[in-house]
């Protein structure tokens, strides 16, 4: 009988620190005076993601409630208390001016366990600064000119597959696309010709798949525990890419590093660029005071996140930007007009000067980020006490903030009609009326989407519509919803029910 008594006061105990912990938490911005929606456990304000809402769609709520109140309101992760950002000027001043208080994400890295969780998305202080510094001449314009051959000669087999595949009636765009981009960055930035879009390679489609997909409730709760709990995701050893994704890419990228090294072959590409930076510590033709050397696991965490998520952001884009112009048919046709003229000169070939003078096709390109930017959120994280210019606000150190991408491309303020697809958004007329600071696709400030991905991604996915919009007519399927309806079991952006296309050759 004692033991039970013990055991029962025990749990008591338990249960009451618990919830005295959670009380405490959940008081973060009512101690502050901070606008919020009152949290409930154990998600605080995520009830419903994974299931029923995306990110995106939670975090705009609670902004269109209190923009208008407060330049900084209050969000939980979880039990994490977050500060979320409403005001254009306050992105300013977080991106920019303090940058240097807010140089961190926040997000999770266990490197001890996971060493290619150690890439340049999610590193900190110095050693981010390190690594974007060695990295920041690789994709210079030269450079970019030069890949733009790979990426044109793999247009022709691009077109191929998709008057192929269009014939059938099980046709998700989004494999060929994928297939596309892999093919593309496989080459361009590993020198392999994996021609995945003639179904070789498989292993490579396998492991972008063990990464994009398949979508589920379990992979976004993970996402974000590890964010709200990242002392407890260590010691549950939880991963940013799963064992099977981080193994392959270790052991062929790995093994061609060493190929490289002992056969003393140099290639153009990506990865020889990162071969230069390990046993160099710089790139060739590159003036550098730099010496030190990149290790093995920090160049491999890095062509890791630049092969993954420079396929997916790529691919997915391309896909929200030709679902558009099918249902935008006066938007298709004015771009395929101004493809059409300006590839008479070249007999119908898209080069890379040419794709710079696509006006129409950089205001499409621009619209479709401002509707479905990939990163949702940007995410900074206080180094020291910070007061909010102009208010009673302060965040605190060690504080994470977010930066919701999308509300502040859906704000009526900023945006006419904002769920209406309309190129002419971005003349430069228009461009002109708006405020800075309410369009940040790729990011904003020092620690925006390196060079590397942000050109060579925009270049992927320029070349992929101009290429698509010239040889074919595209229409939705019957199977496409419009307004699309987003994935919530996702933490990036995708449709709920695939990308379901018709193509018509011209």
């Amino acid at each position: 009988m004692f033991w039970i008594t013990l055991f029962i006061s025990f749990l008591i105990t338990l249960v009451s620190l618990i919830y005295l912990f959670i009380k405490k938490k959940f008081s973060f911005f009512n101690d502050q005076g901070i606008p919020h929606i009152k949290p409930k456990f154990p998600f605080g304000n995520l009830q419903g993601i994974g299931s029923k809402y995306h990110l995106s769609e939670i975090t705009r709520q609670v902004y269109e409630k209190y923009k208008n109140e407060a330049k900084v309101v209050g969000f939980y992760n979880f039990v994490q208390p977050i500060y979320l950002v409403t005001d254009t000027e306050t992105v300013k001043v977080i991106a920019i001016k303090e940058f240097n208080n807010f140089v961190n994400r926040g997000f999770f890295v266990n490197e001890e366990n996971e060493p290619l969780s150690g890439h340049i998305f999610a590193l900190e202080d110095d050693r981010w600064r390190f690594i974007r510094n060695k990295l920041s001449p690789a994709f210079t314009s030269g450079k970019l000119k030069l890949m733009f051959n790979t990426i044109s000669k793999l247009g022709d087999k691009f077109v191929a597959k998709v008057e192929e595949k269009s014939k059938t009636s099980d046709f998700n765009f989004k494999d060929v696309a994928s297939r596309f981009t892999v093919d593309i960055i496989s080459t361009v930035a590993f020198g392999m010709d994996s021609n995945t879009l003639n179904y070789e390679h498989q292993e490579l489609i396998d492991v972008f798949s063990e990464f994009t997909g398949p979508p589920n409730s379990r992979k976004i709760f993970a996402f974000f525990f590890m964010m709200a709990f990242p002392k407890i995701a260590r010691i549950l050893k939880l991963r940013q890419f799963s064992k099977k994704v981080s193994d392959f890419f270790t052991i062929v990228v790995g093994g061609n590093i060493k190929y490289r090294e002992d056969n003393n072959d140099n290639r153009n590409d990506f990865l020889n660029m990162l071969i230069q930076l390990k046993n160099k510590g710089s790139i060739d033709g590159e003036i550098s005071t730099e010496t030190k050397k990149l290790t093995l696991n920090e160049i491999l965490a890095q062509a890791l996140l630049f092969f993954l998520a420079g396929s997916d952001s790529s691919s997915t884009t391309l896909c929200f930007a030709l679902t558009e112009l099918a249902f935008n048919q006066d938007v298709q046709e004015k771009l395929r007009t101004e493809i059409l003229k300006k590839t008479k000169a070249t007999n119908g070939e898209i080069t890379y000067e040419i794709l710079h003078e696509l006006t129409y096709l950089n205001q499409v390109i621009d619209e479709t980020l401002r509707m479905y930017t990939q990163g949702v959120m940007i995410l900074r994280k206080a180094k020291e006490d910070f007061q909010v210019p102009d208010s009673n606000i302060t965040i605190k150190k060690g504080s994470n903030v977010w930066i919701p991408t999308l509300s502040f491309h859906f704000d009526e303020q900023f945006w006419e009609n904002p769920t209406k697809f309309d190129p002419e958004r971005f003349t430069q007329e228009e461009i002109d009326k708006r405020p800075p600071f309410c369009y940040f696709p790729f990011g904003e400030g020092p620690r925006n989407c390196i060079g590397m991905r942000q050109e060579f991604g925009l270049l992927n996915v320029k070349y992929g519509v101009a290429t698509i919009i010239k040889n074919f007519k595209v229409t939705a399927d019957d199977r496409m919803t419009h307004p699309i309806k987003l994935n919530p079991r996702v933490p990036h952006l995708e449709p709920k029910d695939g990308f379901w296309l018709n193509f018509e050759g011209i």
